[in-house]
């Protein structure tokens, strides 16, 4: 005979009956910390998780990694369950070191469990602390989810927030190259001349020239960034795309009259690199 561990994981709802009325307790967890509940979340069974809630299982168990049932279900991008939990009285705010339910939809690119879960009271400026300090705009931003991005801003996300590297959103997406992402914060209020607070302190511009995002830096461009802006190496974009051999944005830089008579912090001059590495240039 299936253990309730089993049956939840295998969405045998006769199983699981039988051992509920058998009168073994449903709120146990295995060696993981998981319960049937989890179990029945993680793999997806409306029906479990319906009669689990029926019988008046905890909602707000966490394993031993400390996941509670509505941070899986958004994990698995489950708007079905996310709201059953819900409406059940789930508490909504369980975490891990920050990481939330909204953090999750937002990295999956789930917008009406985001919706739901801002519906409900989640506060969408909250950073993680799990080793980046991202909000959810900034995990929408980095997995290319424009819709969850464009949600987040209407409902009132702060668009220049820093993580723990001092990257932004911006930033995020001028380095990742999507291009779609970096005008809509534009159009939106971000800082075009953001730069990172880490070793680096490269403006968008910068990372977008260093990571050969031509889309992005032609973007940038013509929204007026700063073309002679530096970073702490003294490095402008065009030193940084002549570094990385990246011809094409050389030439867009050069086309935009970006200047070739600058020394970096290391007394390297420009127009010297740029004539040994593009003679046609």
């Amino acid at each position: 005979m299936m253990n309730i561990f089993e049956a939840a994981a295998n969405g045998d709802l006769t199983a699981l009956k039988k051992l509920y009325y058998s009168s073994i307790n449903m709120n146990i967890a295995d060696e993981n910390g998981y319960t049937p509940l989890h179990w029945a979340v993680q793999e997806g069974y409306d029906e479990i998780v319906d009669f689990l809630i029926f019988i008046g299982v905890d909602l707000n168990i966490l394993d031993v990694e400390g996941y509670s049932p509505i941070l899986i279900a958004a994990i698995k991008g489950n708007y079905v369950i996310i709201n059953k939990l819900i409406c059940a009285g789930a508490n909504i705010t369980t975490n891990i070191d920050g990481y939330s339910a909204l953090h999750a939809a937002a990295a999956i690119g789930e917008q009406y469990i985001c919706e739901l879960l801002i519906k409900e009271g989640l506060d969408l400026n909250v950073q993680d602390q799990n080793g980046y300090g991202y909000t959810p705009l900034h995990w929408a931003v980095q997995e290319n989810h424009l819709n969850v991005v464009k949600l987040m801003i209407e409902k009132g996300a702060k668009i220049n927030v820093k993580d723990i590297d001092g990257f932004s959103p911006i930033y995020i997406a001028a380095s990742e190259g999507f291009s779609e992402i970096v005008n809509y914060l534009l159009q939106n209020g971000a800082d075009i001349e953001i730069n990172c607070d880490g070793s680096s302190n490269c403006t968008p511009l910068i990372i977008a020239s260093i990571y050969n995002n031509i889309d992005v830096v032609y973007l940038l461009l013509n929204r007026g960034a700063n073309i002679e802006a530096k970073d702490s190496d003294g490095k402008t974009a065009l030193f940084e795309a002549v570094l990385n051999n990246n011809e094409d944005i050389v030439s867009l830089l050069l086309k935009y009259q970006a200047k070739t008579d600058i020394l970096d912090a290391e007394g390297n001059r420009l127009i010297d690199l740029i004539s040994s590495k593009y003679e046609k240039l």
